[in-house]
């Protein structure tokens, strides 16, 4: 487990990372990138979604894995970083501590 606090980000930041990332994956400004898209839309194969999730969990000093599932079922990406936001936060509440 690693030593570090996790960051607890907003579902916001985190909102605002993955659509960072889904445009630099796609090739598109940010804001050609809808927080109201569903994730799949954007035809990123699994290898690339996999990555994006670890530099996810990595952005988020995560000592463990989120599941695939949060990305890849939610409606939309703003969903997606919603559920990835209280996941992180239980996480965090289980590792006794949090960094802003």
């Amino acid at each position: 487990m690693n030593s570090d606090l996790i960051r607890q980000a907003s579902a916001e930041e985190i909102e605002s990372w993955i659509i960072a990332r889904i445009a630099e994956i796609v090739n598109v400004a940010p804001a050609a990138v809808s927080p109201d898209a569903p994730f799949d839309s954007f035809g990123i194969d699994s290898a690339k979604a996999i990555s994006l999730m670890v530099e996810l969990e990595n952005w988020l000093n995560l000592p463990d894995e989120l599941p695939l599932e949060l990305l890849f079922e939610a409606e939309a990406i703003r969903d997606a970083a919603t559920g990835i936001a209280a996941a992180v936060s239980d996480m965090a509440a289980q590792q006794g501590g949090v960094r802003p």
